[in-house]
């Protein structure tokens, strides 16, 4: 996964991400690895993310729906 799919993701699904590394806000681009976590804001919804989830919900393998439906609390 890179950053463009990344950004084209969120584009085709109105998202906004921010990605958090160890302990920090990650503001410049580094290594994919580096990245601990995904806050994922998607409307009014918002969650944070595996970055496991997240390379899958990119690559098409998850969908939005199917990463809700793992969450504690989902219908």
């Amino acid at each position: 996964m890179t950053f463009a799919e990344v950004l084209a993701w969120c584009k085709k699904h109105h998202a906004d991400v921010r990605g958090i590394g160890r302990g920090m806000e990650i503001a410049n681009l580094p290594s994919m690895n580096a990245i601990m976590h995904w806050d994922l804001a998607i409307g009014d919804w918002s969650h944070y993310t595996s970055g496991s989830d997240m390379e899958l919900m990119v690559a098409g393998k998850l969908t939005v729906d199917g990463f809700k439906s793992t969450l504690r609390g989902s219908e």
